[in-house]
């Protein structure tokens, strides 16, 4: 999944080998009827899935 990114967060463009901590994200969230597809997943850094579950970001 992160070489599908080019190791990029779609949210704020850094590395995701940064150190930080990663998260896994449904771009369409379960509750909606999204499954866990491989193309419905991403990877973010936790702090950048905390702004799209706070409505602060949105995720592409």
């Amino acid at each position: 999944m992160a070489q599908r990114q080019k190791y990029v967060c779609p949210v704020c463009g850094e590395s995701l080998l940064n150190g930080e901590e990663l998260h896994l994200h449904h771009k369409k969230p379960k509750s909606q009827d999204g499954g866990d597809n491989y193309g419905n997943l991403q990877l973010v850094h936790l702090y950048c899935h905390q702004q799209i579950h706070s409505g602060t970001v949105s995720s592409l």
